[in-house]
């Protein structure tokens, strides 16, 4: 087990954006760009790289978008950011990713989710 056994990918990544921008001066800052990724991300981290900039000291008009690459979110963020740059569409930006093997999304077969979801929506039935 490690300290990190709890924590979302959300939250290790909003953290190191955040350790990012306090060594770099950057709060407050617009950013041309930033792009986050995470290699196995759920549903509920449709909007990754948005809300872990909401969650920084960064300008919230800061741009953000999700990337997935197996093996490689991390390097094409850095790929897609140094393109930008040299392109002049922005004068800079931030790319990372990060993934946690203690956040993965379950998966079950349809027919278990459709049980579970049968099961959620029962009015109880109290005795009377």
């Amino acid at each position: 087990m490690t300290a990190y056994v709890n924590q979302t990918t959300q939250e290790l990544m909003t953290g190191a954006l955040q350790a990012l921008v306090n060594k770099m001066h950057l709060e407050g800052k617009v950013l041309g760009d930033v792009a986050l990724g995470a290699v196995i991300n759920s549903s509920a981290n449709w909007n990754l790289a948005r809300e872990c900039v909401l969650s920084t000291t960064l300008d919230p008009h800061t741009p953000a978008y999700n990337l997935q690459r197996a093996c490689g979110t991390s390097l094409e963020a850095a790929r897609q950011i140094a393109l930008k740059i040299s392109n002049d569409q922005i004068d800079n930006g931030v790319a990372g990713g990060c993934d946690s093997n203690s956040d993965l999304p379950i998966m079950v077969r349809r027919s278990l989710a459709q049980k579970l979801l049968s099961l959620h929506n029962q009015k109880p039935s109290y005795p009377k």
